[in-house]
């Protein structure tokens, strides 16, 4: 399985990859970390991004998560793959933002190992159940 992490912070994306380095290592998953969203979004756009699973960062300057889920759902190469925000907002407006630009399913912050890796594996399952 495919995953990309999309965040602005060098320092979040370290964490994440810290907290499923067993699952990188043992081969269970293929990970992509990319600071930056501009760059995310062209290659979304020119069909030119590998994943299964793509996890973003809702808060990050010049492209949001709220906008690479949009513009991923709306090419069909992308529109059925999961996108996860990372988020420390809640509310029900990102909730609802959320919803109407396609994202499927919200990891809030703080993050553990437990937790991340479940969400990881719980999507696998959900991919290979379809």
């Amino acid at each position: 399985m495919k995953i990309v992490f999309v965040d602005d912070s060098s320092i979040v994306l370290d964490t994440l990859k810290s907290l499923i380095l067993e699952m990188i290592e043992s081969k269970m998953i293929e990970c992509k970390f990319i600071n930056d969203s501009v760059s995310v979004k062209k290659m979304i756009e020119d069909e030119k991004l590998e994943y299964d699973l793509m996890f973003v960062d809702i808060n990050m300057p010049h492209v949001d998560g709220y906008d690479l889920a949009s513009t991923a759902k709306q090419i069909l190469k992308y529109k059925f793959k999961p996108i996860i925000a990372i988020t420390s907002e809640y509310t029900d407006e990102s909730k609802e933002l959320g919803r109407k630009s396609g994202i499927d399913g919200w990891f809030i912050k703080s993050i553990n190992q437990d937790s991340l890796q479940s969400s990881i594996v719980d999507t696998i399952k959900q991919l290979y159940k379809n």
